[in-house]
């Protein structure tokens, strides 16, 4: 009968760790998302710009978005 409950709790212990595992699979891939519409975002406010400064911030902050999101993969692998 103990055996039993031990399993029972192991089972439950495992079945909730899966869980919190796919939990944030799903926050990664959010992420992700929104990074990416931020890099659409910045890349439409380059081509618009006229300021040579403006640009080049602009573009700086798209490459650090696109590290982020690179590190952002390699850790959900």
């Amino acid at each position: 009968m103990k055996f039993l409950k031990i399993c029972e709790k192991a089972k439950n212990f495992l079945l909730l760790i899966a869980q919190k595992e796919d939990v944030e699979k799903k926050k990664i891939e959010k992420l992700q998302k929104r990074i990416e519409y931020k890099i659409s975002k910045l890349q439409q406010k380059i081509k618009k710009s006229k300021d040579k400064n403006e640009k080049i911030k602009l573009k700086e902050e798209k490459v650090l978005l696109k590290k982020f999101k690179k590190q952002l993969k390699e850790k959900s692998k």
